[in-house]
């Protein structure tokens, strides 16, 4: 073929076949046209009359790329390989009708295109050889007669033909009388016995043998011959025929090699094919689903709770939306630890699916907290019944490290249509009526009444007085010292939120934090922290103190926010501080979450210049494989496991495991909540690089913090 090959590209998406075409264009290719629609394909191949065609399968409009496909086959004869980005049974099937001469599979490498390419190209440049060899082999015999050999019946040749000659290279003086016909075929494929079981043939004296074989030249040269054997009429002799078809046969070879390699691209396909429906079927799954407990999650249980609330208005009966929370869930979690704490919640999953009914849905709602749908109840008593069969459930001991574990549970119940007749409405009620059951000593279910909402406009109280406490600055950061655990000397501070309420005693994070969260003034609140400890910090490098970095907790709501990095970003440049004095504290859990945005998120505040690092670590599931990708700097240890490590063995080991992974990440390491000098000591011999806690400081107000750095200077 002269030239550079020329390929039409069929793709109904103009992005996706500009982005092929340059593709092409840079492997050495000539594109000479992008064709988007079915209709116009026939009429652009008949114009450039291109080398090849990669037809789209999934064309916008009008007929899609097999169909298109037929049309081509019956006019031209181009080799043409389909694209698709899904390859069902029924369309992979449709597509073989067409004689297609490859597949692929969207997205695809470079290098998978270009050997596809040129497989196809080789496959139908041999085709056609073949095609055009065997006419030219039929026009010889028909006009020209191939090459010819006279035998007796003893095998001697009598007389050759000049097609024989040039087929041979032996002249016929070399040959004639001279040769037997057994010396020009390999291993003696023909025997005298062969010419004259021939010349006798049947009863009416004729017959014929028809073999490919293969054939000595002169210099010892072999072709692949067709033989044919003829008895010539009234003598005793044979007529053998012999057509070269040594190109065919290497052709043949050559297909037979491309065939294999097709059938292990389609191999591949098939696999790829399997492996994208999985992946796809998983993702779906993962969508919908808790990763932890693998029980439904919020989205698929709304879902499943409009479904049931319509059903239930056809059928007039009653629908019981239960809300589960674990009773002292958290002195597990602070323990034993956050992995042990995982196990218990994936056994209480476990526990509560096997007490439903096929058309009742248990969800995870978050942390400890379960929902339950049950559908489909005649009247409160079989309600009643249902809710003590879940509370029954606990009554068996969990096993937990090889020990037996008794955990209780608190059941708020909410029924449509007596309470709320909208899913919003149910779950408020359900989850007043848990806050009662708790109230009233735990270990029980309530259902809710119109006296609980006393109770929740407390709750409402506390929101507003949270509210107007944001509203009056009435929050305050104090900063807790960093200390290098080789020197001994303060590296850096974190900052933690403290609420000084008008005329009352300062309240501390876990005194209003939960209700920060529960009412979403946990982000605003979070970006005045955040501004308010960039500003001192620059107060204080201005007023010559030396230069320290600030970490700042942020919660998962907060990163969650859309224009987080922005807002990072705006107070920086608000405060004029540099931003590798500033570090964005995450704990490891909601990082863990959701990795794909993590890592994007992390991704955008590494480009402004911030410090992060991962709180609380050690509790969670983070990975190898995971940490190498996050674009993270520190790596804190979480305090429940400092507050172990010279009392549990096991802790200890974890401990120092941690640190040397970590090390060999590149992170450094900060052991959080030192309170012992036996604590500092067994994390400065394991070289953890920095430590904070009561051993060395509590949280202090800003001009103590002061104070305290100008009388300890920090390093240069």
């Amino acid at each position: 073929m002269s030239g550079k090959v020329k390929i039409l590209i069929v793709e109904g998406e103009a992005v996706v076949a500009e982005d092929l075409k340059q593709t092409l264009i840079g492997m050495g290719y000539d594109v000479p046209a992008v064709v988007c629609s079915g209709e116009l394909v026939l009429d652009t191949t008949e114009e450039v009359q291109p080398d090849l065609i990669l037809m789209d399968i999934s064309l916008g409009r009008g007929d899609d790329g097999i169909k298109v496909a037929e049309r081509l086959r019956a006019r031209f004869d181009i080799p043409v390989i389909y694209l698709s980005f899904h390859a069902d049974d029924d369309t992979f099937q449709r597509s073989l009708l067409t004689g297609p001469f490859a597949f692929l599979l969207k997205p695809f490498d470079s290098l998978r295109l270009r050997q596809t390419i040129e497989i196809a190209l080789a496959k139908h440049g041999i085709e056609k050889r073949l095609k055009e060899s065997g006419e030219h082999y039929r026009s010889i015999f028909d006009v020209s007669g191939s090459a010819m050999m006279i035998v007796d019946e003893d095998g001697a040749i009598a007389k050759v033909n000049e097609e024989f000659e040039h087929l041979s290279g032996f002249t016929k003086w070399e040959v004639e009388c001279r040769k037997e016909w057994s010396d020009f075929f390999v291993m003696e494929q023909f025997t005298a016995k062969e010419i004259q079981q021939c010349l006798k043939g049947t009863a009416g004296g004729a017959a014929s043998l028809d073999k490919i074989s293969l054939f000595i030249c002169k210099n010892q040269c072999t072709r692949y011959v067709c033989t044919k054997i003829n008895k010539v009429p009234g003598t005793e002799r044979c007529v053998v025929s012999m057509i070269d078809i040594t190109e065919i046969k290497r052709a043949e070879e050559e297909i037979r090699t491309l065939n294999a390699e097709l059938i292990k691209v389609n191999t591949l396909l098939k696999q790829e094919v399997a492996e994208r429906r999985n992946s796809e079927k998983k993702l779906k799954h993962q969508a919908n689903h808790d990763s932890l407990t693998g029980l439904p999650n919020r989205e698929l249980l709304f879902d499943r709770l409009k479904q049931a609330l319509a059903f239930e208005d056809r059928h007039n009966n009653l629908l019981a939306l239960m809300i589960l929370d674990l009773d002292n869930f958290k002195t597990i979690n602070d323990t034993l630890g956050h992995v042990v704490g995982d196990v218990l919640l994936k056994d209480v999953a476990k526990r509560l699916q096997q007490c439903m009914r096929q058309y009742d849905t248990v969800a995870r709602f978050g942390g400890d907290e379960f929902v339950i749908v049950v559908n489909e109840m005649p009247d409160i008593h079989d309600i009643v019944k249902f809710a003590e069969k879940v509370l029954e459930l606990f009554q068996r001991p969990f096993y937990i490290l090889d020990q037996p574990t008794y955990v209780t549970a608190s059941i708020g119940i909410s029924i449509y249509p007596l309470q709320s007749t909208t899913v919003e409405g149910l779950l408020k009620t359900a989850d007043i009526a848990m806050y009662q059951a708790k109230g009233e000593g735990k270990n029980s279910f309530q259902f809710f009444t119109e006296s609980m909402n006393l109770k929740s406009d407390e709750r409402a109280v506390m929101k507003k007085r949270l509210r107007f406490a944001l509203e009056r600055e009435e929050f305050l950061p104090h900063y807790q010292p960093r200390i290098d655990s080789a020197t001994g000397r303060i590296t850096g501070m974190e900052a933690l939120m403290r609420w000084q309420p008008r005329g009352a005693p300062l309240a501390f994070p876990s005194e209003f934090f939960p209700m920060l969260e529960e009412s979403g003034l946990i982000v605003p609140a979070g970006e005045w922290l955040l501004d308010k400890v960039c500003r001192q910090n620059k107060a204080w490098q201005e007023r010559g103190m030396e230069p320290l970095r600030v970490a700042v907790k942020t919660s998962a709501r907060q990163f969650h926010q859309d224009d987080f990095t922005e807002k990072v970003s705006q107070a920086l440049a608000s405060t004029r501080l540099a931003p590798h004095y500033l570090e964005i504290e995450l704990p490891e859990k909601f990082i863990m979450d959701n990795i794909a945005e993590s890592v994007r998120k992390l991704g955008e505040l590494r480009e402004i210049g911030v410090k992060i690092s991962i709180d609380n670590f050690g509790t969670g599931y983070s990975s190898l494989s995971y940490l190498n990708r996050l674009p993270i700097d520190e790596l804190q240890i979480d305090k429940s496991l400092v507050n172990s490590i010279t009392s549990d063995r096991g802790e200890a080991s974890v401990v120092s495991a941690i640190i040397t992974m970590g090390h060999s990440l590149g992170k450094l390491l900060v052991g959080a909540g030192v309170e012992t000098e036996d604590q500092y000591l067994f994390l400065a011999q394991q070289k953890c690089e920095e430590m904070q806690g009561h051993y060395f400081s509590r949280p202090l107000p800003s001009d103590d913090f002061e104070k305290l750095v100008r009388l300890f200077p920090v390093p240069t």
